[in-house]
């Protein structure tokens, strides 16, 4: 896979990509992996989905990622829960993004997980398989 020519502030930045894809493909073997999991067989009935569950399932391990990353900074005491919250925001390095990651994360597993539930119910996902 080679990258167009773009020109973005009177760079070529497709010389610089091809060289990173190339330093990837030397080692990683990109292209193989691409094709293997491109030829495998999907049923036709399968959709987007079906992403549902491992879409829950990711949320879930980057709750799991973030909620340790805060635990360092953690105060399990009801008069420091607000400073541990402010501390956070303000003065831990990155602990803006993380606290916001893990927030949206947590949003974005309850919702998945509510359509992951619809996907199984509307599609037969739960009948008597072995009957």
């Amino acid at each position: 896979m080679k990258f167009s020519y773009t020109v973005l502030g009177g760079v070529l930045w497709f010389t610089y990509l091809n060289k990173v894809y190339d330093w990837f493909e030397e080692r990683l073997e990109i292209q193989v992996i691409a094709d293997d999991i491109t030829s495998k067989y999907v049923p036709p009935h399968v959709n987007i989905f079906y992403c549902l569950g491992g879409i829950t399932l990711a949320c879930f391990l980057v709750q799991v990622a973030t909620s340790f990353a805060m635990t360092f900074y953690y105060h399990p005491t009801v008069t420091e829960a607000f400073a541990f919250v402010q501390y956070i925001m303000v003065v831990a390095n990155f602990g803006w993004l993380i606290r916001s990651v893990h927030r949206s994360s947590a949003n974005m597993m309850v919702l998945m997980m509510i359509l992951h539930i619809f996907r199984v119910y509307l599609t037969g996902g739960l009948n008597d398989g072995l009957n």
